[in-house]
């Protein structure tokens, strides 16, 4: 089956910011009918960010024949997760996940896998899947083996499932259709941007990073350069073989999350829509 198109809505986060209703209208005008949100306010809002309600989140869906397929938020534990669950069962959403985590050593990345699985057997409870969502440090190296796959290797495939940021993926020295290709069925989700044609920056990050010192919260950005990101279809990645190997391993959605542009927000969007729409293997 074809995967869908959809859009994490971080893409068009300063309209979210200005007024997230009227933002979701528009990007499903534009064609995007599968979102994908993102919050980390999960302690005093439950579910998309933003302060939108269930009820009305419910009605403006219906409205623009819109379906939240999948969030991105945190926190989640004890305290958040019986509202999380409440306020996303109510609106739909099948996939739950975080958008980054940094680990300061093998034990440290251990007591996550099993919160990884803690939380995905909360969800798997009530018909929701809980996804990890790459950056480029997952591919740094552990005892002998890149983060990605001591995931994979330590989590419940009932539980735990993944979403993977194919232009990470690359920027972590790997090959994104080969990482597609290992996580296999228990991948369920793939993002997608571009990396620019005119980029002065190299590709791999570990050429001018260190691969032996751990990545944090406050490295990751270090180096890196807005201009390296360009539209779908604008930039060097081999998108279609992304498409396919993805369609073949049975890959729900391929879901634009667009970090940075050069364009205002959404017009960019609508760029890369106009862009899905000459591949092939895709549906919306």
């Amino acid at each position: 089956m074809a995967m869908k198109v959809g859009i994490q809505l971080y893409s068009v986060r300063d309209e979210m910011k200005k007024d997230p209703v009227n933002a979701i209208r528009q990007v499903a005008e534009i064609g995007y009918k599968n979102l994908e949100f993102a919050s980390s306010c999960a302690d005093t809002d439950p579910g998309v960010g933003f302060g939108v309600d269930a009820d009305t989140m419910v009605k403006l869906l219906d409205e623009t024949g819109a379906k939240m397929v999948s969030g991105h938020i945190r926190p989640i534990d004890e305290n958040t997760i019986d509202a999380i669950i409440a306020y996303h069962t109510k609106i739909g959403t099948k996939y739950l996940g975080q958008s980054a985590d940094f680990y300061t050593g093998y034990d440290h990345l251990m007591e996550r896998c099993a919160y990884y699985n803690w939380v995905g057997e909360k969800l798997a409870a009530h018909g929701m899947q809980f996804l990890i969502h790459n950056h480029y440090h997952e591919f740094q190296k552990l005892n002998g083996k890149e983060i990605l796959y001591h995931i994979m290797d330590n989590t419940d495939p009932r539980y735990v499932s993944f979403e993977l940021d194919t232009f990470w993926a690359m920027r972590g020295g790997m090959d994104p259709v080969e990482v597609m290709k290992r996580l296999g069925a228990r991948l369920k989700l793939v993002h997608q941007k571009d990396f620019s044609k005119t980029s002065t920056s190299p590709v791999n990050l570990w050429t001018v990073k260190d691969p032996e010192t751990l990545i944090t919260r406050e490295t990751f950005g270090e180096g890196m350069d807005p201009k390296d990101f360009c539209e779908i279809g604008t930039g060097i990645m081999d998108i279609q073989t992304i498409i396919d190997t993805a369609n073949a391993l049975g890959a729900e959605y391929i879901v634009l999350e667009q970090d940075h542009t050069q364009l205002t927000q959404m017009e960019s969007v609508r760029i890369s829509m106009d862009s899905f729409k000459k591949f092939s293997g895709l549906d919306w």
